[in-house]
């Protein structure tokens, strides 16, 4: 009785080890390659802004990108920064020193409503990636970014206070 008992105890084990492996996909982990970035304000980080004042995001590179750029202001819209249509080109080259807007374009980028805690985002990536609808949410565009990406793939987020004069 005991020798059939672990006899069936030795059978559940071993089908039980065998179900767990039927028609289960390998997991592959993609582990990409970190893009050193940085970004940074004409005046430094950890910066309060007041209604009027113009700022200039300073983004160094550590290695060839395209470049994607997201503002969200106080209350969570979304504006893409780079690529747009003053500045189509989002690919840079390491080392070089971004500013942003660059001055020879036809925007700038001043403080108005609604004023609080906003932030700017900004990926890089190895690929170039079509990012045709509206960005929903800074995860979604994150999750694009990176699962786009085929070797590389870096981020940084600047956290900026804004309020009225």
């Amino acid at each position: 009785m005991i020798h059939k008992l672990i006899l069936l105890k030795l059978i559940i084990f071993m089908f039980s080890g065998c179900s767990n492996n039927i028609n289960t996909a390998p997991v592959v982990s993609i582990r990409l390659e970190s893009i050193p970035l940085e970004l940074t304000t004409h005046l430094g980080d950890q910066q309060q802004f007041v209604e009027g004042d113009e700022i200039q995001f300073l983004l160094s590179l550590g290695q060839d990108a395209y470049i994607y750029m997201y503002y969200i202001d106080a209350v969570n819209n979304i504006k893409q920064i780079l690529p747009n249509e003053d500045q189509r080109s989002n690919f840079y080259t390491a080392g070089y020193f971004l500013t942003i807007p660059e001055y020879e374009k036809h925007y700038r980028f001043i403080i108005r409503e609604p004023y609080g805690n906003e932030s700017v985002w900004v990926f890089a990536s190895d690929q170039l990636i079509k990012i045709n609808t509206k960005p929903d949410s800074m995860e979604n565009i994150k999750r694009l970014i990176k699962k786009s990406s085929m070797k590389a793939y870096g981020e940084s987020v600047l956290n900026i206070i804004t309020r009225k004069k």
